[in-house]
């Protein structure tokens, strides 16, 4: 398994201090990593997707990093036709500058979900059906480009392994498959070794975070979570990366640092740890 940092890790940063992608970059390598996996909504502001290619590709070739990913944030829980239409033409946008950039994969999500605890069984169904309908065309688009489509766990539908699984076993298709988010399960109650378990024979890609569970009584599995430095929370990091080995998973582990102490402290440590779990796994 090879190492790789996300671009979100350093959202705040990159918007405070206005960083272009060679600072990015060279931020990262600073870190004793050479693998990044920059986002969709933050380059965003860089221009034009041609701009935006363009941009990508002299950054590669100027500091010599090499690319993990490229995310995407999706949202297919859309009841109004016309923006449900809009969100697919918008990721197929988006899809063809990872595949122009040469990402090996592209993570999406599936449906934005605030009343999880709240919905009826029916209501959960059709919001499946969206999202399934949705990644089917991406899927076939996603074929076209030679693309890997990777359904991530991110706390809507899907959040646990078995939604991960289901929608993309009813989609069928080769070029839809998982990023495992090994830190998301536990949003929806899941312990992350279960959710990964579950999810890991699907792993095109993995994102790792931690989170710390906080007693709640309101919610059905007793506890509410808190992003932090990886290694200092509920997620059990090492179990995760050995059920992804034993999987046959021999990809990237990429940090998504959401932690809340600054990312000039936070990033380093949570590297720091991973590599060590990775070195022992």
């Amino acid at each position: 398994m090879k190492l790789s940092v996300c671009h979100y890790s350093f959202h705040r940063r990159w918007e405070e201090e206005k960083w272009t992608l060679e600072r990015l970059c060279q931020e990262v390598k600073s870190l004793g990593v050479n693998s990044v996996d920059f986002h969709a909504r933050l380059v965003s502001r860089l221009g034009t997707p041609d701009d935006i290619v363009q941009e990508i590709k002299t950054t590669i070739s100027k500091t010599g990093i090499d690319l993990s990913g490229f995310s995407l944030s999706t949202n297919f829980n859309i009841e109004n036709s016309q923006e449900y239409q809009n969100m697919i033409k918008d990721t197929i946008v988006w899809m063809q500058v990872a595949a122009k950039i040469g990402a090996p994969v592209s993570r999406v999500f599936g449906g934005g979900l605030r009343n999880r605890l709240n919905i009826d069984e029916k209501t959960k169904r059709d919001i499946f059906q969206r999202v399934i309908d949705a990644l089917g065309v991406l899927s076939k688009e996603a074929e076209k480009l030679g693309l890997i489509l990777a359904l991530e766990n991110h706390g809507g539908l899907p959040c646990t392994g078995e939604e991960q699984v289901e929608m993309i076993e009813k989609v069928g298709s080769k070029y839809l498959m998982a990023t495992v988010d090994i830190g998301n399960y536990l949003q929806c109650g899941q312990e992350a070794v279960d959710g990964v378990r579950i999810a890991s024979k699907y792993c095109a890609y993995v994102h790792a975070k931690d989170f710390k569970k906080k007693p709640d009584s309101s919610m059905p599995w007793g506890w509410n979570v808190s992003p932090c430095i990886v290694g200092e929370g509920d997620v059990d990091v090492a179990g995760c990366l050995s059920v992804l080995k034993e999987a046959g998973y021999d990809g990237y582990i990429a940090l998504e640092y959401e932690g809340l102490e600054d990312e000039r402290i936070g990033v380093p440590k949570s590297l720091e740890y991973v590599k060590s779990v990775m070195d022992r796994v």
